[in-house]
């Protein structure tokens, strides 16, 4: 039988319905999964403007408020997955300020809808290396207070579990980066590597997870073909992803790991700037479809 894999058209303000239309190829192709789009079918017509090649469709009627138009959407989806009718999620762009509650991020946000909450890693994948940042979307100031041992140890694990029982990597290496400049040498010995990063590295070595740090941050992604890295952990958002957008561009995706399903969405934002430009990249959503694809018998 079939993987039912959901999409949610997610933010209508943005450049998802033309990512949408450019991929409309990939439906055609012979898959191994069924995919069902959550969303307002006629307004997605609409904005395509030509048939609809979509034949799996949740519908859920926009209405003039578009935060509780996505919410109804999410809802959905969540219950579809809660009750097992429903294996994967991917999710196109969305704006923050749309999300019920205070959210960071939608992966918080989708980690505490299934009691998850603080057991959810954020991964931006790409097959020749990965990063992962140990906090999301937060202020720089607030970085050093959020980062524990805790923290770590659980971004870790999950990346170490997903690169086993996923691409199936039999042992996979992770590599840490310092916090500080040059991983704190510079600086007395209360240093968050000192007292934070060490020890978890020390626990994770423990555990039997392939772990190599804390890496000198200003170096760390030239190591990653030496030491034949798999995934490369920061501690704040752009730490890893500035780099990891620049080398991967849009062959790269955003994975929710610590879930009790797979939640994918393309990695970049909303480009409401581009809306309706016809210039929306549409690789990275199709690598997310790919990556279902791929992985079919493992979801």
């Amino acid at each position: 039988m079939k993987k039912t894999i959901l999409i949610l058209t997610s933010d209508p303000l943005s450049i998802n319905y033309e990512i949408i239309k450019k991929s409309q190829n990939f439906f055609k192709k012979k898959l191994h999964n069924k995919y069902l789009f959550v969303g307002d079918q006629k307004d997605l017509c609409n904005n395509i403007k030509k048939d609809n090649k979509l034949i799996d469709f949740l519908n859920v009627k926009r209405g003039t408020n578009t935060k509780v138009y996505l919410k109804k959407c999410f809802e959905l989806a969540f219950k579809l997955l809660k009750n097992k009718e429903a294996d994967g999620l991917i999710n196109l762009p969305l704006n923050k300020r749309f999300l019920p509650g205070n959210y960071a991020g939608f992966t918080e946000y989708i980690a505490d809808a299934f009691n998850k909450k603080g057991k959810e890693t954020m991964l931006l994948y790409n097959q020749n290396f990965s990063v992962c940042p140990n906090t999301t979307h937060i202020k720089i100031k607030d970085v050093s207070r959020n980062l524990n041992q805790k923290k770590i140890i659980t971004n870790i694990t999950n990346i170490d579990n997903f690169y086993k029982n996923i691409p199936g990597v039999k042992r996979p290496m992770i590599g840490v980066m310092g916090l500080n400049p040059h991983s704190g040498m510079d600086f007395e010995k209360n240093t968050e590597e000192n007292s934070v990063i060490n020890p978890a590295i020390k626990k994770l070595i423990k555990n039997k997870i392939r772990v190599i740090g804390p890496l000198v941050p200003d170096v760390a992604f030239n190591e990653v073909n030496k030491k034949k890295i798999n995934c490369l952990v920061g501690h704040y958002h752009d730490q890893v992803l500035p780099t990891f957008k620049y080398i991967h561009k849009f062959d790269a995706i955003n994975i929710t790991l610590g879930l009790p399903f797979l939640r994918i969405s393309p990695d970049h934002g909303t480009a409401s700037n581009l809306r309706n430009k016809n210039l929306a990249n549409p690789e990275s959503f199709i690598a997310a479809l790919k990556f279902f694809e791929k992985h079919y018998k493992k979801i």
